[in-house]
């Protein structure tokens, strides 16, 4: 590993990490949207809730994808510097701009903005998961920047409810940035990043880096929090950004399940349950012989699952 310059070295063993904490980022969500069904009074929580979860899902499955392509696309472009080196080793002396690192570049920032493309809507449709187990009016849901202003606000229905912190601080520090860091991108110019490139000397292989520009790192400062020093490439901030929105979303789970509990209607929609054949799926703690929510033991296999956790 070059000095000084944050990457991440074991590709396949970051995106195996990645993959991992996609699924059980998507057991947590899944888990949430039972314990809505389970304790709210909605009469349509089965019909709406899951149809909401798998949006996300497919937001974060997308978003690991673009990853995956992200590494994919760097590899090849190591595979095509090395080819350019072999045919003719002065290739590269060409000043001041070299041709072929541009097209790598735009290659590589081409998939890097897909990535901010995706985890924004990751949290949009986070946003809508959260205004439908929240809001009263449950077709009444928004996308983030306007869940944001109802959290900062006063006088509105979150204003009233504990996850309004989670969400206006997951706003200030990340989500806010990441969303005008995306918008820059769609309506202003693409960001220039630094092109690194080395040749191992040992199988006389291409190494390449790309490191991510300082507008970049400005908007995403919170990374610095983690890793106060060096240089960061476009891999490793993908990579922790990744991560990352994957502790906000265990954040905002458990600030859901707090929402969620503290008007809990199990007991009674066991009484009277809300599917028509009049069934409700419990299970019995053996100890007390009283009737638990399906979705507990969900909830309690989501939180011993590992948690994702920078790794190079």
């Amino acid at each position: 590993m070059d000095e000084g310059i944050l990457n991440i070295d074991n590709r396949q063993a970051d995106f195996i990490l990645i993959d991992e904490q996609s699924w059980r980022a998507e057991h947590g969500i899944r888990s949430i949207c039972v314990m809505y069904d389970d304790h709210s009074s909605d009469k349509n929580s089965q019909e709406n809730i899951f149809l909401l979860k798998e949006n996300v899902h497919y937001r974060l499955f997308s978003l690991t994808h673009q990853y995956l392509i992200f590494l994919r696309e760097l590899s090849l472009a190591e595979n095509y510097l090395q080819e350019l080196h072999e045919k003719d080793p002065n290739c590269f002396n060409v000043f001041p701009r070299n041709p072929y690192f541009e097209k790598v570049e735009l290659e590589l920032s081409s998939v890097f903005d897909n990535i901010i493309f995706q985890l924004s809507s990751v949290f949009d449709y986070l946003s809508h998961l959260i205004c439908y187990i929240c809001k009263t009016n449950k077709s009444d849901t928004v996308y983030w920047t306007k869940l944001a202003r109802l959290a900062y606000g006063k006088g509105n229905e979150f204003a009233n409810l504990n996850i309004k912190k989670v969400i206006a601080e997951l706003d200030n520090k990340i989500v806010g940035k990441l969303y005008d860091y995306r918008s820059r991108l769609l309506h202003n110019k693409k960001d220039q990043h630094i092109f690194n490139a080395s040749m191992k000397f040992a199988d006389s292989k291409f190494d390449l880096k790309i490191i991510a520009s300082d507008l970049a790192l400005k908007h995403f400062k919170a990374i610095r929090e983690d890793y106060p020093e060096g240089k960061i490439t476009l891999t490793f901030l993908s990579s922790w950004l990744i991560k990352r929105c994957f502790l906000d979303i265990e954040t905002i789970l458990d600030a859901l399940r707090e929402e969620i509990l503290k008007n809990s209607q199990f007991y009674q929609n066991i009484m009277n349950p809300k599917t028509k054949n009049g069934l409700m799926f419990v299970s019995v703690d053996p100890k007390t012989n009283f009737a638990n929510p399906v979705s507990e033991g969900l909830w309690e296999q989501y939180k011993k699952k590992k948690e994702a956790k920078p790794s190079r």
